[in-house]
This record gives structure tokens, C-alpha cells and sequence, in this order.
């Protein structure tokens, strides 16, 4: 299938992998690595010129964010009630305050424990001192650990050191190794990817999502990606799967997000509302004027600024702009106006205006309406959008 023969991406059928919204919250721009591939910047992935966001704004912001996501768990289905809140940075970890913030997230809760299943999460580099580590590993469900070729050995040490408890205390744990394309770097990375692989930890082997030529691939390493898509692949889709792979990275060096995305989470996507269509990675990039249903899967906080956006990468807003929805001084403005367009139906849809889509690509979007609303009646009450 070519990129122009997709005209809309949707969750595959996968009843153990029921898709949640994800609350994204930037606890923190600081962090304790300077990777290359890393942007700086208020809206890169860390900046050390920004202080620490306080304690009492934290707060606030977990008693904001639970009632804004309430609101769109009462319009889904009573079997898509799910919540994941990743806790992230910079490094979420290196907050002085984590500890508090963390034990807050769980104890607010409680009130909407009827209403939605909540998992806690993280993103972290792991690299964190081992006693802080200790008091941290209770307080989440499930970890996202990224692995960073860039780091110094005293750091690479203490990274598969915690990576190596969660193992040994039974936690969930991911390890997102970035697949760095100098031929040093990339030999580390390989070679953590089979650790994980020795070692039963799931993981996942992840491109650089820049545009820059200066972090393409070679056509071998690009080879490597493909056959971890096709190990994620079910029998029944491989074949065809891998045909459609055949055709794209045949250049000397490659661009892997020009070529098209996989779900960063690693779920399995369906293609044109087919179920059966099971894949890991879609040949398609660039999803302009594609009707898109990121709303309704994610919300992304940067504490710093308390900026609000529907997504962190994307950042639509529901005006065709790529702008927040809102800041936190407004959360009790935001929440009402979110609550009137649920009680007078008229939830409006995102229209993508961008041409490179990166966290937010496993939403389901359509190109054409009525594709859009057959995609989305699978998770939401959808008579509360306006179409029109």
C-alpha cells in the first residue's frame, strides 16, 4: 500500500492494549543530560535556564488536570476509561519535590477512582542517584526508561543499575533505546537493545524524530528498523508487511521520519478502518487538513510557563492553529468552556495544519469526514461533536 493510498490510521484490534488518554505533564524543563539530538528551549526538551516549577503550583495542576480529563471520560466508552499521567521533563525525576508530587498524584485520585482507571507513569532517563531511586520506584506503576548512547560511563553504569532493580522488583518497564546514527553511538545502542532482549525487558528501538539530514540513518541501519517493525508484526500481516517495507529507506542515507512513524508507544495501528491491518509502522507522513481526534487521547502541561496544549508535539488547537488551549491561571475558564461543549454537543474537531506528525501520530485521523466518524465512534460518544 503507498502513502496516497492511506486515507485514515486507527488503533488495531487489540482488546490487551485498550488505548488510554495520556496526561503529559512536563513537571520540569531541567535535566542532568545535554544529549546532542535533544532540542533546548521552552519548547524543546530541556532547558536548565528555567528554574524548578514550585511545589504548590504542582498541586494545583494535578486537582486541574484530573478534572479536565474527567470530563472527557464521561463522553467515552465505559470500556475506554483509562487514564495514563506521565510524569516527565527534562527529567520529571530531578525535581527536588518529586517525591511529594508523586504521592499527591496518587492521593487525589481517590474521588475519581469510580469513574476512571488511573496508571502513573514515567518517562526518565534513569539516570538518578540510587537512594532516590529506592523511595521512587513504589510511587509509580510503570516506568519508560529511555536510554540515552550520549551519557558518560558513570552514567551508563547507573543507568542499567535501576533499570536492572525495576527488572528485579517485577516492575513494567519499557526502555526506549534512541538509536543513534554515529557508528560508535549506534553500536551502544544495539548493544542495549540486547540487553533488554537477554534480560526479557520490552523495548523499543527509536529513530531520532528530526528532519535535520544530520541525524538521517545508513540504508543498514535503517534495515535495522524495519526488521524490529516486522518482529511487533502478527503472522498473518507480515508477508504484505514487509513488501511495503521493501519499498521505502533505498536511499544512501535515510530520513526514518520523512519515510513515516511508528506509535511511540509501539501500539499497533490500523490502516483505512481495517482491523486486520495490524502494522507497527505506517509509510505515511504529513497529515495536512486530515480530520484528527488527538483531543480526545492526550493533553500535554508544561509547568514552567503553564502552557496547555492538546498534544506536545502537534499542538493544535481547535482553531487550525498551532497554539495552546489555554494556561493554567485560566484552568478554571478552560474547564467550564470544556464542559459547555459537551452539554450543548458541540465539540469541535482538529484539523491538522502541519506537514510532519510526531507524538499524537497513533490518534485516529481520516482524511475525509465520514471516514473520521466511523474511526472515532469506536471509542467516544460521538454525539457530543459537532461535525459541521
Amino acid at each position: 500500500m503507498k502513502s496516497q493510498d492511506i486515507k485514515s490510521i486507527g488503533f488495531a484490534l487489540d482488546p490487551s492494549g485498550i488505548p488510554a488518554f495520556l496526561l503529559d505533564w512536563e513537571v520540569t524543563k531541567k535535566c542532568n543530560l545535554d544529549c546532542s539530538y535533544c532540542s533546548t528551549g521552552i519548547d524543546g526538551g530541556h532547558d536548565n535556564s528555567y528554574a524548578h516549577p514550585k511545589l504548590s503550583d504542582c498541586l494545583k495542576t494535578i486537582d486541574f488536570m484530573y478534572e479536565y480529563v474527567s470530563l472527557y471520560m464521561q463522553n467515552k466508552k465505559s470500556t475506554q476509561r483509562k487514564v495514563v499521567l506521565n510524569i516527565y521533563g527534562g527529567e520529571s525525576l530531578f525535581h527536588p519535590n518529586i517525591i511529594e508530587i508523586l504521592t499527591a498524584a496518587r492521593e487525589k485520585y481517590k474521588p475519581y477512582a469510580d469513574l476512571w482507571e488511573l496508571t502513573i507513569i514515567t518517562t526518565t532517563n534513569a539516570v538518578i542517584n540510587k537512594s532516590i531511586w529506592k523511595k521512587i520506584v513504589p510511587l509509580i506503576d510503570e516506568f519508560t526508561v529511555s536510554y540515552h548512547p550520549e551519557n558518560l560511563p558513570k552514567q551508563e553504569r547507573l543507568f542499567f543499575d535501576n533499570l536492572s532493580t525495576l527488572k528485579n522488583n517485577n516492575k513494567r518497564v519499557k526502555c526506549v533505546v534512541m538509536m543513534h546514527n554515529h557508528p560508535n553511538l549506534w553500536v551502544k545502542s544495539t548493544n542495549t537493545v540486547e540487553f533488554c532482549k537477554n534480560n526479557n525487558i520490552r523495548y523499543i528501538a527509536k529513530p531520532f524524530d528530526q528532519s535535520h539530514s544530520s541525524f538521517s540513518y545508513t540504508n543498514e541501519q535503517f534495515n535495522y528498523f524495519k526488521v524490529f517493525w516486522l518482529s511487533n508484526i502478527n503472522s498473518v500481516n507480515i508477508e504484505k508487511t514487509k513488501s511495503r517495507y521493501d519499498d521505502i529507506g533505498q536511499q544512501q542515507t535515510v530520513n526514518s521520519i520523512c519515510e513515516g512513524r511508528a506509535c511511540c508507544g509501539g501500539r499497533k495501528l490500523a490502516l483505512n478502518n481495517d482491523l486486520k491491518s495490524s502494522i507497527t509502522f505506517v509509510l505515511k507522513q504529513g497529515f495536512q487538513d486530515w480530520y484528527c481526534s488527538v483531543n480526545w487521547f492526550f493533553l500535554y502541561i508544561r509547568q514552567v510557563d503553564g502552557a496547555v496544549f492538546v498534544n506536545k508535539d502537534c499542538k493544535m488547537d481547535f482553531n487550525g492553529n498551532v497554539a495552546a488551549i489555554g494556561n493554567l491561571n485560566q484552568s478554571a475558564d478552560m474547564l467550564e468552556l470544556l464542559q459547555t461543549q459537551f452539554e450543548t454537543k458541540s465539540m469541535p474537531i482538529i484539523r491538522c495544519a502541519k506537514t510532519l506528525c510526531q507524538c499524537g501520530y497513533c490518534a485516529p485521523k481520516a482524511e475525509k469526514l465520514e471516514d473520521f466518524k466511523d474511526l472515532i465512534k469506536r471509542n467516544v460518544v460521538t454525539d457530543v461533536i459537532k461535525y459541521e
